[in-house]
């Protein structure tokens, strides 16, 4: 029995070392091969999600609020603000005041020397005397020529002498007459003079037009002084009030009719965080530039001492409208040759390229003033593989 027994292991050997080589193939091709079939598996999801339909974001176009604010730059000046050139020609005499100098409406500011103007007005006062000297003279031998002319005519009465001497004495005494109204009229006129020359000299005298600060100083003691308020004369001094100051800023066209109907507005400074100024808008030009399409409206503002002239300010109006404004979101906008685009996709999930007319900018969105509805599903942030007319897998923004 151990013999037949010994028998079958023997026989059944080679099966076994048969069978385990064939499990040990198995097992190798499972290590080899199962990796790539999985490698290959992977590759293939990857070009199924490359060769399918994308997925994109959307998002529904939204209706803003009626009820708007607008912020524009603007510019600060002063309320009333004058270059004060000379009058007169001159060297500069004394300077009373400097930049930063408060100063009221007539108060002296500098004095010029004009010699020659002083000169010329002497000059005129004696030719004035001289003339009323001239005028005594004349009126005095009118008077003697008219008791001639008296005396003469009684004698022709009475026939002594001839009517010729008489009208002779009658002309003399008309000549002498005449010469007394020249010499009024000469008077008239060298008073006439003195009262220019006058008037011209008190313009050596530099006053302020009204309440406010020295801007700008650009004379000093000594200085030459020409009249005259052309590129090759010098400005004195700048004069600005500045207790209400006004704020000009350039409102565009679209914006126009809401800004004009509205009567105040805030003004705030960088320099000033925290501290909005109210003020009322008191003009506009009513009229749009044609070259910038802007229409210029100006604020007035109290100022508590703290703006100064040429400041850079920013000004929220109230700018109601009338419908609330359709609004996309600046990641759904894209710009190219034919202007400002964006990608909408329908019921159908068919992306449709959309041209727009843009209105207000309101940093993370923008106005639309056409070619959009609100409802509408449009693409954030398309890739390249977003073009018009390709079929995508939306996902909704949350």
């Amino acid at each position: 029995m151990n013999a037949n027994t010994q028998t079958e292991r023997s026989s059944r050997g080679p099966y076994i070392a048969v069978v385990g080589l064939f499990l040990l193939l198995g097992a190798i091709a499972v290590v080899v091969f199962l990796p790539r079939l999985r490698h290959n598996e992977a590759l293939k999801v990857e070009a199924d999600a490359v060769t399918g339909p994308p997925v994109v974001i959307v998002t529904k176009v939204k209706t803003g609020d009626k009820d708007t604010k607008l912020e524009l730059p603007g510019t600060v000046q002063a309320f009333e603000q004058a270059a004060i050139f000379a009058r007169t020609n001159g060297y500069v005499k004394a300077r009373y005041v400097d930049i930063g100098d408060r100063v009221r409406q007539g108060q002296l500011l500098a004095l010029i020397e004009d010699p020659t103007t002083e000169q010329s007005l002497r000059q005129a006062q004696a030719n004035v005397m001289q003339l009323k000297a001239q005028l005594a003279l004349a009126e005095a031998n009118a008077k003697l020529a008219d008791a001639n002319d008296a005396r003469w005519r009684d004698l022709y009465a009475q026939g002594v002498v001839s009517k010729l001497d008489a009208d002779t004495r009658g002309a003399t005494a008309s000549t002498n007459q005449a010469t007394v109204e020249a010499a009024k009229a000469s008077i008239a006129a060298a008073e006439a003079t003195v009262l220019s020359l006058q008037q011209q000299l008190s313009f050596s005298r530099v006053t302020a037009p009204f309440d406010g600060v020295i801007l700008t100083r650009n004379i000093d003691n000594g200085s030459l002084i020409t009249s005259g308020s052309s590129t090759n004369t010098t400005q004195m001094f700048t004069v600005g009030r500045s207790d209400t100051v006004r704020v000009f800023s350039s409102v565009p066209q679209a914006e126009a009719v809401s800004v004009m109907n509205s009567k105040t507005a805030k003004v705030a400074f960088r320099e000033l965080p925290n501290h909005p100024y109210p003020g009322s808008i008191s003009r506009t030009s009513a009229s749009i530039d044609p070259t910038s399409r802007t229409i210029l409206v100006e604020i007035d503002l109290k100022n508590d001492g703290k703006i100064l002239p040429g400041m850079y300010a920013t000004i929220q109006f109230d700018a109601p409208r009338a419908e609330p404004p359709t609004v996309l979101p600046t990641n759904a906008l894209f710009v190219r040759t034919a202007g400002p685009q964006t990608f909408v996709v329908g019921d159908d999930n068919v992306v449709r390229l959309r041209s727009l007319v843009l209105g207000r900018d309101m940093g993370n969105a923008v106005e639309i003033v056409s070619g959009l509805k609100p409802g509408e599903n449009v693409v954030i942030n398309p890739t390249d593989m977003v073009v018009d007319g390709v079929h995508v897998n939306t996902k909704v923004l949350q």
